[in-house]
């Protein structure tokens, strides 16, 4: 059993857990309780870990939101939706995680705005929040933080074929 499946098994029974102050706390009723605090028990550096690194990741999505002249609450509360659709493998994205948005104090706008299949560049102020496909969309990696890829980057390179050696007259090795 995988700790993410662990964590959806306890909330599926009512048992809620979390993190506060570097402590792993679990809630709900006593008798389901009993039950899963042995495994918790023993898992619970692990879970530490995994709850801890989700709650870093949120905070850092809700700041980059908050720069991006998003509301405090509602930052806070697009990190959380971001969070479960990671989690639930959701390829849906929002427009405050595309480089093509700019301009989001005033009013949005798309610099691919044909691409994404908009009117025009200039976007109603409710559409960057919301989650959707889009053929334009490109992440800007440097404002939000990704959880940690698992596998070889290396792996998804296409591979570049050789070049065959050139000789070159006069030229010595």
């Amino acid at each position: 059993m995988t700790l993410d499946l662990m964590l959806e098994c306890c909330a599926a029974e009512g048992v809620a857990v979390s993190v506060d102050g570097g402590k792993l706390v679990i809630a709900g009723t006593p008798a389901v309780l009993d039950e899963w605090r042995p495994l918790l028990r023993s898992f619970k550096a692990e879970l530490l870990a995994l709850l801890a690194g989700d709650l870093v990741l949120v905070a850092q999505r809700a700041a980059h939101l908050i720069r991006q002249h998003v509301g405090p609450t509602e930052a806070h509360a697009l990190a959380l939706r971001l969070k479960t659709r990671d989690a639930q493998h959701d390829e849906r994205r929002l427009c405050l995680e595309c480089s093509h948005l700019f301009d989001t104090a005033r009013a949005p706008r798309c610099a691919q705005w044909r691409q994404a299949g908009h009117g025009g560049p200039q976007m109603p102020r409710e559409l960057p929040m919301l989650l959707q496909r889009c053929k334009a969309f490109r992440l800007e990696c440097s404002a939000i933080a990704l959880p940690q890829f698992e596998g070889d980057i290396h792996s998804f390179r296409r591979p570049v074929p050789a070049r065959p050696a050139e000789h070159l007259e006069g030229v010595t090795q």
